[in-house]
């Protein structure tokens, strides 16, 4: 066995644990949870073919849009010297998928711990942090959350995972607490709109995103969407934004594949032979490795785009230059593009580890500009003896334009949206990296249900 191949079965075998613990939360009709147990030990070797057939040339880049601007904030007042802004972090660091869910605690404190050291804190005030275990299940997102209330008093959360804290919501809106979330899985924890705000894409939005590029190309005739997607609940998400992709002009073709299936091929032949124009597939970096593969082998040349659970850097790893042709979007920005967010993620990895890191997954970044725009808008509306979560909660419904340093363009919440994520931006794939090839694409809110 290769080494390679080790790495894609482990890899696919992480990406199964953190799927399944999507998978216990209850899922919005009409998608009901599907349980997947995976016990075998699996190993593939993902060999690649010659390069695929030329997709269709690219609409050319047109001259980036401008950052909206971003919600003014006063000048905030000088901090008291005990002043302190304390942070707890809840997320699944054992039970189904530490491997997934610890790397993003890690570099949160990587973050949190730069934000001190290099700049002062904010505004001088120093972040302190608590990490809680919420053993990756809803039990664990109750104990959690009240042992980070009862042992820390926070003025935030930060949970890796929305869908462990839906039964302790109601808590959380008693409390008046506010949580940041790194996923966006679970619509009934965003909806009606409470306290919980998300710093990721949710897959409806971003499919809808998806059918706007489509058609944007200006399609000779009606496209016809193949959906390639998992067999759990939370492979059923894309189906929330069915509704409205098809009233934009597109028929949708949907196939579904086995979470540990080793071979897409069955899969692709049925979308090839029903006729279809584009292909969106849901599924992380080594799933996307097996499909470079199965496509390749059956000569496809229908376009193949991959949705934001797939990141650029661990795919191309995976197969280097088999990666070139196909497409891929997320909320941020490539590192290809050069934006003030992808140079501060470098320079934090060259500060911390003496070498800087390009990466295309920097929902920390977004992480942090939330965390500093909210306290600051907090501070010049209360000041900071009075702040507290309430006065964190109103900010953030203040705050419709978020400076992410062009991390993620657009972003920002409001009286009724608890999505950030406006923006997607569509990239093409080469040999080394991801590169932008369209501008920010506007999403539909149809995980919220504002466009259905």
């Amino acid at each position: 066995m290769t080494t390679k191949s080790i790495y894609l079965a482990l890899c696919l075998v992480l990406a199964v644990s953190l799927v399944l613990g999507c998978a216990r939360a209850p899922q919005p009709s009409p998608a009901p949870a599907v349980t997947v147990t995976v016990t075998p030990t699996v190993t593939t070797t993902v060999t690649l073919a010659p390069k695929p057939a030329a997709t269709p040339t690219p609409t050319p880049v047109p001259t980036p849009t401008p950052t909206p601007t971003p919600t003014p904030t006063p000048t905030p007042t000088a901090p008291p010297k005990d002043a302190e802004i304390r942070i707890g972090i809840m997320g699944g660091q054992t039970g189904p998928a530490p491997g997934q869910v610890v790397p993003i605690i890690k570099e949160l404190e990587l973050f949190f711990k730069y934000m001190n050291e290099v700049e002062n804190g904010i505004d001088g005030v120093k972040l302190k942090w608590r990490v809680a275990d919420n053993k990756g299940t809803p039990e664990g997102g109750v104990l959690s959350y009240k042992e980070l209330r009862d042992g820390f008093n926070p003025l935030l959360y930060i949970a890796i995972e929305d869908y462990y804290y839906l039964g302790v919501k109601d808590t959380i809106n008693e409390d008046k607490a506010v949580l940041l979330t790194f996923s966006a899985i679970q619509p009934q924890v965003f909806v009606p709109p409470g306290r919980f705000f998300s710093l990721a894409i949710p897959t409806s939005d971003g499919f809808g995103g998806f059918v706007k590029y489509i058609m944007q190309q200006k399609p000779a005739t009606k496209p016809k969407i193949g959906v390639l997607y998992w067999d759990l609940g939370s492979g059923q998400q894309w189906r929330m934004a069915q509704s409205w992709s098809m009233k934009q002009g597109v028929d949708i073709e949907a196939v579904q594949f086995p979470m540990t299936t080793m071979d897409l091929k069955p899969q692709f032949m049925k979308l090839r032979d029903a006729g279809v124009t584009h292909i969106w597939m849901m599924g992380v970096a080594p799933q996307a490795a097996m499909a470079i593969r199965d496509y390749k082998s059956l000569g496809l040349t229908i376009p193949l785009y991959f949705m934001e659970y797939t990141e650029s850097n661990p795919l191309l790893s995976l197969v280097g230059e088999g990666a070139e042709g196909f497409y891929i979007y997320r909320s941020e920005t490539p590192s290809s593009d050069g934006s003030e967010a992808a140079k501060l993620y470098s320079k934090i990895y060259q500060w911390a580890e003496g070498k800087p890191k390009e990466w295309d997954n920097r929902l920390t970044i977004t992480a942090k500009a939330v965390v500093q725009a909210a306290v600051r808008r907090a501070v010049a509306d209360v000041g900071w003896q009075k702040l507290n979560s309430e006065a964190i909660f109103n900010a953030l419904t203040k705050l419709t334009q978020i400076d992410t340093w062009g991390n993620s363009i657009g972003f920002g919440y409001g009286p009724d949206k608890r999505i950030g994520v406006s923006t997607v931006r569509m990239a093409k794939l080469t040999k080394t990296n991801a590169v932008s090839i369209s501008e920010p694409i506007q999403l539909p809110r149809t995980f919220e249900g504002v466009d259905k």
